[in-house]
């Protein structure tokens, strides 16, 4: 965080940008990323609310999440190999800092 409030406060780095982080904690288990990794194409998929009313009558005020350019991968391969199978749908690519599984660097399968 501290890297993203020095990029942000320099003017000339990146005008007109401003980046945001978003935190989440896998606890260690594929289910629960995965789960979570959906937070993140939120913003890419269409919300249909043609049919959903609010008690009042009117539609439902609805807001996407801001839109997810990377993300940065858990520690544990299992994790990341389960996170990187619905990044890649919506390309969105992970870096998974510590994870070691092989078959993570097939550029075929995992392309983002």
């Amino acid at each position: 965080l501290f890297a993203l409030d020095r990029i942000n406060n320099d003017n000339e780095l990146l005008p007109n940008v401003t980046l945001g982080a978003r935190i989440l904690d896998t606890c260690s288990r594929d289910t629960h990323a995965l789960e979570q990794s959906l937070t993140f194409v939120q913003a890419l998929i269409e919300k249909d609310s043609t049919d959903v009313k609010c008690l009042s009558g009117g539609p439902p005020i609805i807001t996407k999440p801001e839109r997810v350019v990377g993300v940065i991968g858990a520690s544990a391969s299992s994790v990341s190999i389960m996170v990187a199978n619905i990044l890649r749908l919506f390309k969105i690519p992970q870096v998974s800092y510590a994870s070691t599984a092989p078959e993570l660097s097939d550029n075929t399968r995992y392309d983002f």
